[in-house]
């Protein structure tokens, strides 16, 4: 973790650069924030919009269509190919009406992913402290939501309580720990590479901040993903040696000095409190009674004599009935139209809006993506690329389990992987020399 980046006389480009790409790759917990535990601002769609807005802003570059950066081509092309079926959908297939929110979340990707090929590829060492250091402070927002929420007990999912009137009680709790994941992801990947000793201390209680945030969430899909993220590391990145030498390194003087000052934290924090222990506990008992309730819900085998009917998996099950409905019949192969049915997956929503090339468009682009992201996990190239693998990792899971296919929440965080996840940084590889040599001629 580099502090000099943080010099706006020096850096002043990228800073503004990166600000507006994390606002845009993870702003809705701080939007949240702001509009509903705050207050400032209409309580609707058109404060996220200024929000937005202001994100871009800072993104437009002096050079405005006159030098643009190549991206990832491949995500390129069959990303903005399903956008612009979508599109296409949106204004002539259109049987739910033309809302100002729809044509805003295409407003917004499309100029989020005009601008960002204008990010020169030197941004990637600001962007990636940027998004950890905008997600820290909103994981600590979340507390502050918390504390003053009178309606918040110990218990029940960690959120931000929405303002506006007839919004889902509890707040979004997925987007909290998404924003939980950020955190931690972010600070393991600068962990490895920081040297100074408060430094590292301040990043592993980052990792352990965003865990914490992951849990009191109880969103299934995160936990899953977090897991799925974890297994991808031990399958290819850990090596037996990696414990000899990590034990090896443990006995050196700066390490030494980093455990010991690590289990003093923890050993003060646990005789202070206690209770949050306890608590993270329960939240863990909680979601182990809600996976069972989804397998009996899926399945119909009651695994615990406590399992019940889980109504957010039960609306996914008679989704995939109507995704069956439309693979026998002549929509096949058009599709239902644009949003004409909620499946709550997105991969099967794709096929029952848009089709069979609407789905070969959406699930061609996130294989791509996964098999980007597995070679990136192998290679590492950079943080900010093995960031972006292991949180594509960890949000593979909304694939099949929450969201719709043209969701800005998944598809901001696509344009930045579009972007700089597979491509050849400047870092990544060497020039080759051309020698000349000069020779007489003889005739």
């Amino acid at each position: 973790m580099n502090w000099s980046l943080l010099n706006v006389a020096n850096n002043f480009n990228y800073l503004r650069y990166s600000l507006g790409i994390a606002m845009m790759f993870n702003g809705f917990p701080l939007i949240f924030f702001i509009r509903d535990t705050l207050g400032v601002g209409p309580a609707s769609s058109i404060f996220t919009a200024i929000f937005f807005s202001f994100a871009l802003v800072l993104m437009v570059p002096m050079h405005l269509f006159k030098r643009l950066y190549k991206p990832n081509i491949i995500l390129f092309n069959l990303g903005l190919a399903f956008l612009l079926m979508a599109l296409y959908y949106f204004v002539f297939f259109n049987h739910v009406g033309k809302s100002i929110s729809d044509v805003g979340n295409f407003v917004f990707t499309f100029g989020f992913l005009v601008l960002l090929l204008h990010v020169p590829n030197d941004v990637k060492d600001t962007l990636v402290m940027v998004i950890f250091l905008l997600s820290f402070f909103t994981n600590i927002t979340l507390v502050y939501s918390l504390i003053t929420d009178p309606n918040w007990t110990p218990g029940m999912r960690a959120a931000v309580n929405f303002a506006n009137e007839g919004a889902q009680p509890g707040g979004n709790p997925h987007i909290t720990a998404r924003n939980g994941v950020v955190c931690m992801l972010t600070a393991l990947m600068m962990l490895g590479n920081t040297k100074g000793l408060l430094t590292r201390i301040f990043l592993f209680f980052s990792v352990l901040f965003g865990l914490g945030v992951v849990v009191m969430s109880l969103a299934k899909s995160s936990y899953l993903g977090v897991g799925i993220a974890a297994f991808a590391f031990f399958i290819f990145r850990f090596k037996v040696s990696n414990i000899f030498s990590a034990i090896g390194s443990a006995f050196k003087f700066r390490n030494f000095i980093f455990i010991i000052l690590i289990l003093i934290g923890i050993n003060y924090f646990l005789s202070r409190y206690g209770d949050i222990l306890n608590l993270l506990l329960g939240y863990w008992d909680i979601f182990q009674d809600r996976i069972m309730n989804v397998i009996f819900t899926s399945t119909g085998v009651r695994l615990s004599e406590e399992a019940d009917v889980d109504y957010s998996a039960m609306g996914r099950v008679s989704g995939f009935g109507e995704f069956m409905e439309t693979l026998f019949s002549w929509e096949v192969f058009l599709g239902r139209g644009y949003k004409a049915e909620y499946l709550d997956v997105p991969i099967l929503e794709a096929w029952v809006d848009q089709g069979i090339f609407g789905f070969l468009f959406f699930a061609s682009f996130n294989l791509f993506l996964f098999l980007f992201a597995i070679r990136e996990i192998r290679r590492y190239t950079n943080p900010l690329s093995t960031f972006l693998a292991f949180f594509f990792l960890s949000m593979m899971v909304l694939l099949v389990t929450g969201g719709r296919p043209y969701d800005i929440a998944f598809w901001f965080p696509y344009a930045v992987m579009i972007r700089f996840l597979g491509i050849r940084y400047i870092d990544s590889y060497q020039k080759k020399t051309v020698t000349t040599q000069l020779s007489t001629v003889t005739t």
